[in-house]
């Protein structure tokens, strides 16, 4: 919705999902943390080690074949002149450093990046997933105080950068080593989990209600701290050098996918565990990987002038495209292919009943809650 064009139904209008869609990559960055970190060390301790192997052989088959298929798509929407993108662009997405190629001073680039420039967030998830198996491949020991220690250097740092003028928010916003920490902290989260008596008291007290009251109170003070004058040294220092919407955001997300992925039996969990939702889920990724090539063609910079792709675009086509393209995808391309990567790399835990292997091995929870029960 932060990406489609502005549109107006009587005295409804899209208008006010517009900025959104940072938080949409926020929660999706929580969500991110919390499942990776979880899976690798549910693997870890069920098998007694963490097959490094394994784990990339199953990334590469569940993302990158709809990735590359999307790719391949453009590039020959490139070569026959339908689509007018820089190739360098195009090669950031192929090899995952879209996220340092953004600049938001010029309308140019942006267009001329338009049908990749999506690409920046998978970019920041693969660097993740590298970092994060090769910290928990060589760090056994103090894990979550070593894990603790790297998000607050990376906070720190951010917090000087800002500061000194080092971050820049022309080109700095999408760099890994600026945006890692949205990833770093839901990790951590996960690492606590592991523990018996966090996870017990995570439980008992971080309910639903409560992350989404604790998620309304830290939204409150971000408003206050951001209009409202401070005097004294202290609450100067607590507004500028600890205390951030950044901050905000990453504890608010984290904190409300935990309470969320703990309590299947809330009325949130349940609504989520819906047959439409979960499939919608299930399409979500397809979803993320298609959708502007639906969104954009009509938009004047980027100078599409292709009939077919010109009227596809429209609406209400362009969502229905969206939808038949992103079940294709599904269907045909990211379900095969993850299924062989868990045949070449089987996981401790067989996930999901739809992409089994050795069915008769399997579970038949298909929830995010099953990774937790089974912990």
């Amino acid at each position: 919705m932060s990406h489609d064009r502005a549109w107006h139904i009587g005295s409804h209008s899209n208008i006010a999902w517009k900025g959104l869609g940072g938080s949409g990559v926020d929660l999706f960055f929580a969500i991110s943390g919390v499942l990776i970190c979880w899976r690798i060390l549910e693997d870890e301790a069920i098998t007694g080690v963490f097959k490094l192997k394994d784990f990339y052989i199953r990334r590469l088959f569940r993302i990158q074949p709809a990735a590359l298929s999307y790719l391949a798509l453009i590039a020959l929407l490139i070569v026959i002149g339908v689509i007018h993108e820089w190739w360098h662009f195009w090669l950031g997405g192929l090899f995952l450093y879209q996220n340092f190629l953004f600049h938001t001073q010029s309308r140019t680039l942006i267009f001329a990046g338009y049908f990749t420039g999506h690409f920046w967030t998978l970019s920041v998830e693969e660097h993740f997933y590298i970092l994060l198996s090769l910290f928990l491949f060589f760090v056994r020991r103090y894990r979550i105080r070593c894990m603790a220690l790297l998000y607050l250097a990376q906070y720190c740092a951010l917090r000087i950068a800002h500061t000194y003028g080092f971050y820049s928010e022309d080109t700095s916003t999408r760099r890994t080593y600026w945006v890692i920490g949205r990833l770093i902290f839901p990790a951590l989260l996960a690492l606590l989990l592991r523990r018996e008596t966090v996870y017990a008291a995570a439980q008992k007290y971080l309910r639903p209600w409560v992350a989404f009251l604790g998620a309304v109170l830290l939204a409150y003070a971000d408003q206050v701290m951001h209009t409202k004058s401070l005097g004294t040294w202290t609450a100067w220092w607590f507004k500028n050098a600890f205390y951030s919407q950044w901050d905000h955001v990453v504890l608010t997300f984290g904190f409300l996918v935990v309470a969320t992925m703990l309590h299947p039996r809330s009325w949130t969990t349940r609504f989520l565990e819906l047959a439409p939702i979960r499939y919608v889920g299930r399409l979500s990724y397809s979803i993320y990987v298609w959708h502007l090539l639906f969104l954009c063609a009509t938009e004047p910079e980027a100078h599409i002038t292709w009939a077919p792709l010109v009227m596809i675009d429209q609406r209400p086509w362009r969502y229905i495209g969206i939808l038949a393209v992103a079940m294709l995808s599904y269907h045909l391309i990211e379900k095969p292919m993850i299924r062989l990567g868990h045949k070449l790399a089987p996981p401790a835990t067989p996930g999901h009943s739809d992409l089994r292997v050795e069915p008769e091995a399997s579970n038949d929870s298909g929830t995010a809650i099953s990774a937790t029960q089974a912990g």
